[in-house]
């Protein structure tokens, strides 16, 4: 994607095992009794690949940001737990760091209003009920996605951001870097 290369850890298998029978056998027919399990099921693995196609965006958009600020980007790999940007090298400035770091949760964010528009709409011209849930769910996750990743603990964006801003005070990343790891580490800890 874009001069990127994309890869899939085996471990997302298991994810999407994991999201579609979560969905198919327990959230989606408690929510929308009575349909047809092939319904819950294609219904969940529609949302399983919309949920893999958002951590690409929010992995994509830090590659992208981080390319537009002279970092080389190796690749992007999605796995278990998510998905990381393999950057080569360091960004120059705290702005920059800050808006590479900013951008997963924020398309994050934009993802969840677009999900949530699209269950809106969908629901307005009077689709079934399970297909708007769909999108909702997938709105509800990319939210969480945004909240979760701006922890302010490593690897999460949210110990760069804050890395960022102590980089930017202080005027010296390494002392930055060694005080967001030990919010981390002590946030970990209590």
């Amino acid at each position: 994607m874009g001069g990127v290369p994309v890869g899939l850890n085996i471990s997302v298998l298991v994810i999407v095992v994991i999201l579609v029978i979560g969905l198919a056998f327990g959230r989606f027919p408690i929510a929308f009794p009575g349909l047809p399990t092939a319904a819950y099921v294609l219904a969940a693995v529609v949302s399983a690949l919309l949920f893999l196609a958002s951590l690409l965006a929010h992995e994509l958009a830090h590659a992208i940001v981080a390319k537009r600020h002279g970092l080389e980007v190796n690749g992007i790999t999605l796995w278990l737990l998510g998905g990381v940007a393999e950057l080569r090298g360091e960004p120059r400035s705290p702005g920059a760091d800050l808006k590479i770091a900013g951008v997963g949760p924020l398309t994050s964010v934009v993802l969840g209003g677009v999900f949530a528009l699209a269950s809106w709409g969908i629901a307005v011209i009077g689709a079934p009920p399970l297909v708007s849930g769909m999108f909702t769910y997938l709105a509800a996750v990319n939210v969480l996605l945004a909240v979760f990743n701006l922890v302010p603990a490593a690897p999460l964006d949210g110990g760069r951001v804050l890395r960022a801003f102590l980089w930017a005070r202080w005027h010296d990343r390494l002392r930055a870097a060694v005080a967001a790891a030990r919010a981390a580490a002590s946030s970990a800890t209590s």
